[in-house]
C-alpha cells in the first residue's frame, strides 16, 4: 500500500494512458496523458461497484482531500451513494464556464482527441483567465467576444480564431448535456474576431539556410545542443516541432537508418516512417552520446520531453541576429516541401509521403504503398543538397562576425 505524500504526488508523471495510483480504502489518484492529475475514491455500494472524482491535484491539496475523502467514506457508510450527494450539490452551486471545462475536458477532450495538449494549452491560458468564472446560464455572445477582442490586441488574432473554434465545441457540449439551451458562440464569425486566415507562403532559400546552419555552427551561438539540432533535423527531414519534441530513443533505429513516429505523435494520427540519411543520423548519434533520457529531446525536467515554447524561441532570437526576413519552425517544414519539388524535382505524391500526410481517401483505400524507396531517394538527395549549401564560405563567415557577440539561446 502507498503512502501518499506531497513529494509523492508531485512526481507522479503522465503516462500514455490513464494511471490510477491507491492510498488505501478506495482514496487515490488518477494521472492523465495530459499531466492532470485528480483525487478518487472508490467504492462499493449495494454490492456494485462505483467512484466518484471529487477534486483535482494541486487546486485541493493532499491534506484536504484526505479529508473530503473521509468525509465521502462516512457518507457511503451510511448506505447513500455520495455521488448522488455530490451531484446534488453540484446541481445547487453556480455552474462556471470553468467547471463545464473541466466536464468537457475529463470527459470528451481527454478520450476522443488526437491531440487533447492543444487543447489544454488553450484552456489554461485563455479560456479560464478570460471566461471561467462566468456563470454558464448567463453568458451571452459578448461575453465570449469581448474576451477574444483581447487576444487579438495582444497580437494573435490566428489564435483568437482558434479558441473561438474550441469554445462553439465547447458549448455544443453545454447544450447536449442539457447545461445550456443554445450555444452562444454560434453567430460569431471568425472573419469578424480575427480576421480571414491567409496560408503562409514563406519558405526560406537555399542561402538563407546555409546563413542559418553557419550560424548554428559558429561561436557566437551559445544554443543548447538539443535546440540547435532539433532546427537541423527540422530541415532536414520536414517533420513538424511536435514530431521531433516528443522523439524517443526506442524509436530510432540506427542500424536500419529508420526513424519511426508512432500514431499518436503525428497530426493525421498515423504511423511515419522517415530514412535517416547519414548527416541526419551523425545529427542523432551527437544527441544520443550526451544524454541518458528516454527522449531526444530532454527537457529541464527529469526525463520529459523539451518545452514546446523553446524551439519558437530559439528561432526568434535567431532572427534577431542573422538578419532573416520572419519565419517559423513550420516554415522550415514548407522548405522541406518547396526544395524537394523545386530545387530536386521530386515526384509531389512522394513529397506528400515525406510529409506524413494522409493521402485522399479513395487514394488512401486503394493504394497501399508507402513508397520508401523513394521517399529515400528524396532525402537522400536533399540531404547531398544541404551538404553542397552548406560548404565553406567566407562571405558568410564574415556576415556571421557582425552578429551579436552574445546570442545566448
Amino acid at each position: 500500500m502507498i503512502n501518499f505524500t506531497d513529494t509523492f504526488i508531485k512526481r507522479l508523471k503522465p503516462q500514455e494512458k490513464r494511471v490510477e495510483k491507491f492510498e488505501g480504502g478506495g482514496f487515490g489518484i488518477l494521472i492523465y496523458p495530459a499531466g492532470t492529475k485528480s483525487w478518487i475514491y472508490r467504492y462499493k455500494i449495494n454490492n456494485k461497484k462505483d467512484y466518484i472524482i471529487f477534486g483535482h491535484y494541486p487546486n485541493m491539496g493532499l491534506a484536504e482531500a484526505r479529508k473530503r475523502f473521509g468525509e465521502l467514506r462516512e457518507i457511503r457508510r451510511t448506505g447513500t451513494n455520495p455521488k448522488l450527494l455530490i451531484e446534488q450539490e453540484l446541481n445547487r452551486e453556480k455552474y462556471t464556464v470553468a467547471k463545464l471545462v473541466t466536464s468537457w475536458y475529463e470527459n470528451y477532450v481527454e478520450k476522443n482527441r488526437k491531440q487533447p495538449l492543444q487543447i489544454k494549452y488553450q484552456i489554461e491560458a485563455d479560456i479560464i483567465p478570460l471566461l471561467g468564472d462566468l456563470e454558464l446560464e448567463k453568458i451571452q455572445p459578448l461575453d465570449i467576444s469581448m474576451a477574444l477582442d483581447i487576444i487579438v490586441k495582444r497580437g494573435a488574432p490566428i489564435l483568437a480564431n482558434r479558441i473561438l473554434s474550441t469554445l462553439k465545441q465547447l458549448f455544443n457540449y453545454a447544450v447536449s448535456r442539457g447545461r445550456m439551451q443554445q450555444n452562444p458562440a454560434t453567430h460569431i464569425r471568425a472573419r469578424d474576431i480575427g480576421g480571414p486566415e491567409k496560408p503562409r507562403e514563406r519558405y526560406l532559400t537555399l542561402d538563407e539556410i546555409n546563413m542559418i546552419w553557419h550560424f548554428l555552427n559558429s561561436d557566437l551561438c551559445h544554443m543548447s545542443l538539443q535546440t540547435k539540432n532539433a532546427i537541423k533535423i527540422i530541415i532536414l527531414t520536414g517533420v513538424r516541432t511536435a514530431e521531433i519534441r516528443l522523439a524517443e530513443w526506442k524509436n530510432i533505429d540506427f542500424e536500419n537508418s529508420l526513424w519511426t513516429i508512432p500514431p499518436e505523435h503525428t497530426k493525421g494520427a498515423i504511423t511515419v516512417k522517415i530514412h535517416l540519411t547519414n548527416l541526419t543520423k551523425s545529427i542523432f548519434e551527437e544527441l544520443k552520446s550526451v544524454t541518458t533520457s528516454s527522449f531526444v529531446l530532454p527537457g529541464l525536467i527529469e526525463d520529459q520531453p523539451l518545452d514546446k515554447h523553446a524551439l519558437p524561441r530559439a528561432i526568434r532570437r535567431i532572427q534577431t541576429r542573422v538578419g532573416i526576413p520572419e519565419w517559423t519552425a513550420h516554415d522550415l517544414r514548407r522548405t522541406f516541401a518547396t526544395q524537394l519539388g523545386e530545387s530536386l524535382h521530386v515526384d509531389p505524391v512522394v513529397i506528400e509521403k515525406c510529409l506524413g500526410h494522409k493521402m485522399p481517401k479513395i487514394m488512401a483505400t486503394y493504394n497501399k504503398n508507402e513508397m520508401l524507396p523513394q521517399r529515400k531517394e528524396a532525402l537522400e538527395k536533399w540531404a547531398i543538397c544541404i551538404q553542397e549549401c552548406i560548404g565553406y564560405n567566407s562571405e558568410i563567415t564574415a556576415a556571421l562576425q557582425n552578429c551579436d557577440q552574445e546570442c545566448i539561446i
